[in-house]
């Protein structure tokens, strides 16, 4: 067991003054808060391409960078939690904001997560919070991308290969997949 000074964890309580256990600053490599909106239809889910438009930095936080890197990739519709912002909230952003679909019913948020060296951070450790919402699409409404996705589709999630998704989200869907309610 390595040797900690006070505030640098390990236990993921962060706050200036915390405990002597916890962190006073972020950790070094880095916590993420995100939520991720599953909408369904059949045994697809809808899955989208990120475009290359300024408007998801407001909208979820992607820099132009993170844009161009993952944007070749199909990604689960989400976004990093905004400060003060309850995840219930944040994913009825995403489904309005983002998405662009009003009327949907959501589930309850399931919290999953994941912590692991990240290349990103130098191979510190980076812990991921997920907040994983089901929604429910309105009566009669047709896909449409809005202008910030380069695409949105329908996917299967049983037989798009690892390789078609961006941003390491095949790891999200899998998670997703082990861990949703069963019908």
């Amino acid at each position: 067991m390595r040797s900690a000074m006070p505030g640098d964890g390990p236990f993921l309580w962060i706050r200036e003054q915390s405990s002597p256990l916890g962190f006073w600053h972020a950790p070094e490599g880095g916590f993420c808060l995100n939520v991720f909106l599953f909408v369904r239809n059949g045994s697809k889910i809808l899955l989208g391409k990120y475009g290359d438009d300024p408007a998801w930095e407001s909208l979820a936080g992607l820099d132009a960078g993170r844009r161009k890197r993952f944007g070749a990739g199909w990604t689960v519709p989400g976004s990093h939690v905004k400060f003060g912002e309850e995840p219930r909230a944040a994913a009825r952003r995403v489904g309005e904001e983002i998405l662009q679909i009003p009327g949907m019913t959501y589930s309850e948020p399931r919290v999953e997560s994941d912590a692991y060296p990240a290349d990103f951070a130098g191979g510190k450790l980076h812990y991921d919070v997920w907040f994983f919402v089901d929604a429910q699409l309105p009566r009669g409404w047709t896909l449409k991308s809005p202008p910030w996705y380069a695409e949105l589709a329908w996917h299967d999630p049983e037989s798009l290969p690892a390789s078609a998704y961006g941003r390491s989200h095949q790891d999200v869907v899998a998670r997703w997949r082990e861990t949703r309610p069963k019908a």
